[in-house]
């Protein structure tokens, strides 16, 4: 048989579109980052009942640690993050919680994701800065020289991100300064940092300043690294239990339909001349889309090219092309990115519709 199927045109399709059209969503999509940021203090009374509920468990692993809160605030020219210090008068480490919600709009399909990241963050004498963060995504932006930068996306545990810093703060060997601990000492702490590493983007071709100064703009290098990282399976830093789990689901629930389920339903209700709708190709998809409740349910949103890679490969390296031409995986993907973007919509702490 012709090892050509609708899957695979689906993919070869939606690879010339990111390839060729992406550029443009990304832009329209993109924000400027303002030269100057305009903040806005918050009172832990003014937050909406789901915010304190989310923020309340950051809360008491950050305080079972020693930190304390002692400002929120939010962009009000850029972005509608969160962001939420803590310190703790005994450590030289600071402690940054930053809530992200993006929504995303393609046409008429939309996307909302809420997350969330913690950064201890140690300055030294010698002008370095050690930064320890669970952030899943990688960034496209560059790692300043100044910044030693400990990613460990994997790591859900406060305290073990903390021992993470400290062990790696301890043997490099340098005096650590305090970290500002009042609200203007961290105002005029983030306005350097800001500069600083703007500038250095500018330099590294990263961001460009407008015509009118008032706002850096993403270049091409920006959009291009956001196209690799489309094409990068784990641009998203997936555990490793779930690239294993997720693995298993997409190779092994449709396998067991092509080779199992569907002669089982052949023998039982066999239909003559075969057809687009036979019984066992729907058992077939019916499986499929089990597999993708399951990733978007369990596994959070997957990307189109780790579920071809999860559930195209194994099926047709096992089963060949003899299951029919119907894009089986590219069902699984849909229905695992609505099913994510259902159960999302009930996150949502900063943006309403």
């Amino acid at each position: 048989m012709i090892p050509f199927d609708c899957d695979l045109f689906s993919f070869l399709w939606s690879t010339a579109t990111v390839l060729f059209a992406s550029k443009t969503h990304l832009r329209k999509n993109v924000r400027p980052l303002p030269v100057q940021y305009e903040r806005e203090f918050l009172q832990d009374s003014s937050l909406t009942e789901a915010q304190r509920k989310y923020i309340a468990p950051i809360d008491a692993e950050l305080r079972n640690l020693g930190y304390l809160p002692f400002y929120t605030l939010k962009v009000t020219n850029c972005t509608s993050n969160l962001v939420r210090g803590y310190s703790n008068p005994v450590d030289c480490a600071s402690c940054t919680l930053t809530i992200v919600e993006v929504r995303v709009k393609v046409r008429s399909t939309e996307n909302l994701r809420t997350s969330h990241v913690v950064n201890f963050t140690t300055r030294f004498t010698d002008g370095k800065e050690l930064v320890t963060r669970n952030m899943t995504n990688k960034s496209v932006m560059d790692a300043p020289d100044y910044k030693i930068m400990q990613e460990c996306p994997n790591i859900t545990s406060l305290a073990a991100l903390k021992k993470r810093h400290d062990a790696k703060s301890a043997s490099l060997g340098v005096m650590p300064l305090p970290p500002p601990r009042t609200v203007d000492s961290v105002v005029v702490e983030f306005n350097k940092e800001h500069e600083k590493f703007c500038a250095y983007q500018v330099r590294n071709g990263i961001l460009r300043l407008n015509t009118e100064g008032t706002a850096y703009l993403m270049t091409e290098k920006v959009f291009n690294r956001g196209i690799q990282n489309y094409f990068n399976p784990f641009a998203k830093r997936l555990s490793l239990a779930d690239i294993l789990f997720s693995a298993l689901v997409g190779a092994v629930l449709p396998l067991y339909g092509i080779l199992r389920l569907a002669p089982m339903v052949s023998e039982r209700f066999p239909s003559g001349t075969p057809t687009l709708f036979d019984p066992e190709h729907m058992v077939i998809l019916l499986c499929y889309v089990l597999t993708g409740v399951i990733l978007g349910l369990i596994t959070e949103s997957q990307s189109y090219i780790w579920v071809m890679i999860i559930t195209y490969v194994p099926a047709h390296l096992v089963a060949g092309w003899t299951f029919g031409w119907l894009p089986y995986s590219s069902v699984a993907f849909l229905v695992s990115f609505y099913v994510c973007r259902e159960k999302r919509k009930h996150l949502a702490i900063l943006q309403t519709r």
